[in-house]
């Protein structure tokens, strides 16, 4: 070929050239180790109930509504974020800046929430917990001693006819505006303005750290790695979670709230070292801003061209579906548990149910590396079928294995249901960053924070009608609350049956999203191969 020819037709550019490769081990490591603040900190929310009504006396409503306004903003605010960090462009790439910002910020924020957290005397000590706990205790020594007969419950006394929805919220505005409830409503006001400020620095936090991941390992297995370890610091994290209400309320603590202020400098100090390590160990790989690429779109447009992506449908139906599915009906195992399986004895069901929970994390932690090697060996939609039939046994298996005569059978419940439920979340967020690949592909830019963003956006909007299809299942089922563990029979079976088979059926009703999955190991490799020559060339144009 001569001269001319060869600057006429220049030779096509080697793919390996531009073509982003997988993170090494270290930064994998540094990646998972990075959230270490976040899966410690979003404990704040997790303890707000207790706080709220247990020690200070509060309305539930109250925490309920904050909550409630929080996830509102929560979603809001995510979308708007995305669209930041997809087209940042500072020295030190389009996510870090924004991870250190707001991971930091974050937890000196919790510190400072409860070291100003409002006080007042009726606050309840630690020792008067302690001394109620050991009254009781002694009470029932010695009554057991005195030989008298166990507690004959009476009978319940008729339901009285419940308020319309609106008659409870008028009741409940003129129980928050009452004077002698001053300290409540100042409470409340600085928890929504402590909880929109925390969520706010949450999102600047987690969107940019979703898409981070995405990026660091481009390869169709070396995303399966990083989620997998980005799960193995989820689930230790989910350790604490148990032990933060125990702790709070040790007698060493005037009160919770000194107990939660030290609980927030143990975040600060383990969580803030860990965020600045990640920062600075990082290099971001899905970041070329000398490639020329199209503009990017409006943050609405932006949000209407992922939306309707169908491979993301696919995702989010997953997702909301199988999350719809667990969380419906996981109130009504709790109450089946409780008032069924123990007879309304609460201390033996809540230590029943903290060894389930315990040895759904350890089987969590063991099902990961599974997970990575099926996903390598059958392929991501392929493994995450099995998945979903798994949990869909274990969900069925309830209807034998939640049994008053044999109570701790339901230990056998997190090999199945727990090992399913840890592997669809491993495997989920694993093909979301695939579809990322396919959008770039069509649109020339790259959204990774456009895509978890929407998705948090949509799932939280849909989430919020999960109390009330949660409450209208108890209501079907005839369950009622003053009755306690002296419910009819029938109420108990009907509660058996929509907790075991009925979410057992919706499960595998979500393998239809799966049907002809077009997105496998070749498709995606082929799609890799593309966007690398396109990089290429762009490359190559530019010199």
């Amino acid at each position: 070929m001569s001269d001319s020819d060869s600057k006429r037709n220049p030779p096509e550019p080697p793919v390996e050239a531009v073509a982003d490769r997988d993170a090494p081990r270290k930064e994998v490591f540094l990646y998972a180790f990075g959230n270490v603040e976040g899966g410690l900190a979003n404990q704040f929310f997790s303890i707000l109930n207790t706080l709220t009504v247990v020690v200070l006396g509060m309305n539930p409503l109250i925490i309920g509504a904050i909550i409630s306004i929080k996830t509102l903003w929560d979603a809001v605010t995510d979308p708007i974020m995305a669209q930041v960090t997809d087209n940042a462009h500072t020295p030190y790439g389009r996510r870090i800046p924004f991870i250190f910002a707001g991971g930091v910020s974050r937890v000196l924020l919790l510190l400072a929430i409860f070291i100003f957290f409002p006080r007042a005397p009726s606050i309840k000590t630690n020792e008067q917990f302690e001394r109620e706990k050991a009254e009781r205790v002694a009470r029932a020594e010695r009554e057991k001693e005195q030989g008298q007969p166990p507690e004959t419950k009476a009978a319940a006394p008729a339901p009285k006819p419940r308020a319309g929805i609106a008659e409870q919220f008028v009741a409940f505005g003129r129980f928050f505006l009452a004077p002698e409830n001053e300290y409540h409503r100042t409470v409340a006001i600085y928890l929504l303005v402590a909880s929109l400020l925390f969520a706010l620095l949450s999102t600047v936090q987690s969107v940019p750290y979703y898409a981070l991941g995405i990026e660091l390992c481009p390869s169709y297995d070396g995303r399966t790695r990083v989620v997998v370890a980005r799960g193995y610091v989820d689930k230790a994290m989910s350790l604490v979670s148990p032990w933060v209400t125990p702790f709070i309320f040790l007698t060493l603590f005037p009160t919770a709230i000194d107990g939660l202020i030290w609980y927030a400098v143990f975040v600060c100090a383990i969580g803030i070292p860990t965020t600045i390590a990640m920062c600075l160990g990082i290099k971001e790989r899905g970041y070329h801003p000398e490639l020329k690429r199209p503009p990017a779109p409006p943050l609405l447009k932006s949000m209407w061209l992922t939306a309707k992506n169908p491979h993301f449908l696919k995702i989010l139906f997953l997702y909301v579906f199988i999350g719809f599915t667990h969380g419906i009906f996981a109130q009504l195992g709790a109450f089946i548990v409780l008032f069924w399986v123990f007879k309304g004895d609460i201390v033996q069901g809540g230590i029943v149910n903290g060894y389930a929970s315990t040895l759904a994390v350890i089987l969590g932690f063991a099902t990961l590396p599974l997970i990575q090697w099926a996903c390598k060996r059958l392929g991501k939609h392929r493994a995450l079928r099995f998945a979903i039939v798994w949990m869909s046994i274990g969900t069925a298996l309830k209807w034998f294995f939640y049994n008053p005569q044999y109570p701790y059978l339901q230990l056998l419940l997190p090999f199945f249901f727990s090992v399913g439920i840890a592997s669809v979340y491993s495997i989920l967020p694993s093909m979301m960053a695939d579809v990322t690949d396919v959008d770039e592909l069509n649109t020339g830019v790259r959204r990774e924070g456009m895509f978890g963003a929407v998705m948090a956006f949509l799932m939280k909007a849909i989430g919020s009608l999960q109390p009330v299809l949660a409450a209208a299942v108890l209501v079907l089922a005839g369950f009622d609350a003053s009755l306690g563990a002296d419910q009819p029979p029938e109420v108990f079976t009907r509660m058996r049956i929509l907790v075991a088979f009925v979410p057992a059926l919706l499960l595998l009703f979500a393998l239809l999203a799966l049907y002809k999955y077009p997105l496998h190991r070749q498709r995606m490799e082929e799609i890799k191969t593309e966007l690398a020559l396109r990089r290429a060339r762009a490359a190559q144009s530019a010199a």
